[in-house]
């Protein structure tokens, strides 16, 4: 039975990223402010989001007879022109995008969603754009943070959102081959739930984990925590079914085989330019006996990058590692204050007089977390390696009971943002890829620039770093930027930072995007790292399945230059 698209107003708040009633309790969501303030000074006064009565929407450019043909197709008539749908189905969820939705200066809207519910239907709605010159933006969690799912319309006359939400169901699962096909709008927990419940996991959970969904995983190319298990998508990816205006594509090859270049490759973060994805084929496994994470403190960045360099390219690797350089540190120990994973000994292992002992400098201190999987042997025998390569580069163990206050809080920086920006917070985030002989060098390059047009721009600028996966050939690094707001030109502020974050990224040696994709905000970044032959090759790629240019024009591959559309904010 396919799955019935939720009213928007019902649970989601189509200014944030979050539902009613999720995010940290007030009272933590407080001591972070409170050490922002001290921190960085003081925010201008936050502003409520504008009430939907007072936005001041665009009309549609569906004509009656568009609308009348698009139900027609489509089982239950699934197709609207309501101002609120129309608006939860125009932006992501970057932080660009909170400002245009809470201050409702909207620099584009979709002029309908459809909800197909099987291949065949998105089909005739690709068919049906062609026909009427209608450009299509797939649309499933919309969580994206780099302009993925802007209603762009590009040449064409107007945009229609086509969402997932109808498509959300368990298709099969192969209980012997341990393999798993789900329709693409299913999301994290409810994918997570139906293997559990039969004993099994695919394991992947990237921070949007709550509200993105498994074809996104896809057309983004996802990546979870744990890297080095099911993290990276070709670890867990067996199959796609694809809907292109010029058909449908199935690819269902769980082995391997030799038979020439393999056009399967060619979709996975594609971004829905190429086709949309509706149903996904994934590698599942067991749930593990046993789960285990600990956490530990480093005198320094360069300390724990080793280590962690050192757990990745040994024998037992843990499936998690997670290194907070110092800025982060402060953040995570005094803003979250007392609470489950930061009372008794875990305070008492780190108050001042310890840490002199231990030679470890409040200023520079890094934090670590681990974790560990697999049978209670595998598990301990990971532990004792990495316990030993910790203390081997100076690292304090915290115990199991540290990493309780993250395993509850995973997901919830998302929340932590929309309260931060509601208080008048900027709240930026980006990440890039280095090999482990430049992470280091990428870090201290990317702070520099920062730092500077920071000091140009006269903001005060927290800037805290993070390696979030790690492999043996290298790490990824996330960078989360706060300032007080810039009343004059919030959105140029933070364009501002992110676009000299990201030329450092290059310039040091990193890679512009690991997992957020390229969307609308990178695609002038990605144009100019690809060569002439490999523009061509996507070029006639583009054409051969889309034409005519109806899918997310203006994004990942395009049949336009670049943008089509001013940049947010302007």
């Amino acid at each position: 039975m396919h799955g019935t698209p939720a009213t928007p107003a019902q649970n989601l708040r189509w200014w944030s990223w979050g539902e009613m009633g999720r995010g940290l309790p007030p009272e933590q969501v407080q001591r972070v402010k409170d050490y922002l303030l001290v921190r960085l000074g003081a925010p201008p006064e936050g502003e409520a989001p504008v009430p939907t009565s007072a936005l001041k929407l665009p009309p549609g450019r569906l004509t009656p007879d568009d609308v009348t043909g698009l139900r027609a197709l489509l089982s239950l008539g699934a197709v609207s022109v309501e101002a609120e749908e129309r608006l939860v189905h125009s932006y992501g969820r970057s932080y660009q995008d909170l400002l245009s939705l809470r201050s409702g200066r909207l620099h584009a809207l979709t002029d309908g969603v459809v909800h197909p519910a099987s291949a065949e239907e998105v089909a005739q709605v690709l068919r049906f754009a062609e026909e009427r010159d209608l450009a299509v933006v797939p649309f499933g969690g919309g969580t994206s943070l780099v302009g993925g799912v802007d209603p762009l319309p590009g040449a064409h006359r107007a945009v229609l959102a086509l969402s997932l939400e109808r498509m959300v169901d368990p298709l099969a699962l192969d209980e012997v081959g341990r393999l798993a096909r789900f329709q693409a709008g299913i999301r994290g927990p409810e994918l997570e739930r139906y293997l559990s419940e039969r004993g099994f996991t695919l394991g992947h959970f990237p921070q949007s984990f709550e509200r993105s969904t498994i074809g996104g995983w896809v057309s983004t190319r996802s990546s979870g925590e744990a890297v080095r298990r099911e993290g990276e998508l070709s670890q867990w990816l067996r199959g796609v079914t694809v809907v292109t205006p010029r058909g449908i594509l199935r690819f269902e090859e769980p082995l391997p085989e030799a038979a020439g270049p393999d056009p399967f490759a060619l979709f996975p973060g594609s971004e829905g330019s190429l086709g949309v994805i509706v149903e996904v084929t994934v590698a599942v496994r067991r749930k593990p006996e046993e789960t285990l994470y600990r956490g530990t403190l480093f005198p320094n960045w360069e300390a724990g990058v080793e280590a962690g360099r050192e757990l990745a390219q040994g024998h037992l690797p843990p499936f998690l590692f997670r290194l907070t350089d110092s800025e982060g540190t402060a953040l995570t120990l005094e803003g979250r204050g007392p609470g489950p994973g930061l009372s008794g000994r875990v305070r008492e292992r780190i108050e001042p007089r310890y840490l002199e002992f231990k030679h470890f400098d409040p200023g520079t201190m890094c934090l670590a977390l681990q974790g560990w999987e697999g049978t209670p042997e595998e598990v301990s025998l990971s532990e004792r390696e990495a316990r030993r390569v910790t203390r081997e580069h100076g690292g304090m163990d915290l115990g199991r009971a540290f990493t309780e206050f993250w395993r509850r809080e995973r997901f919830a920086f998302p929340h932590l943002r929309d309260d931060l920006v509601e208080a008048g917070w900027m709240v930026e985030t980006f990440e890039t890829a280095a090999a482990w002989s430049e992470v280091t060098g990428v870090a201290l390059g990317v702070r520099q620039a920062l730092e500077e047009r920071a000091r140009a721009g006269r903001w005060a600028l927290l800037v805290a770093t993070h390696l979030s996966h790690v492999t043996v050939t290298g790490a990824v690094l996330n960078f989360q930027l706060i300032a007080p707001r810039d009343p004059e030109d919030a959105p140029g502020q933070a364009q501002a930072l992110v676009q000299a974050g990201l030329e450092a990224v290059m310039k040091a040696g990193g890679k512009f995007s690991h997992h957020l994709g390229v969307g609308r905000d990178r695609l002038n970044l990605l144009a100019s790292q690809r060569s002439p032959v490999e523009t061509t090759l996507l070029a006639s790629l583009k054409r051969a399945l889309d034409p005519r240019g109806v899918l997310n024009p203006g994004k990942t591959l395009s049949l336009e230059e670049g943008p089509s559309n001013p940049p947010k904010g302007q």
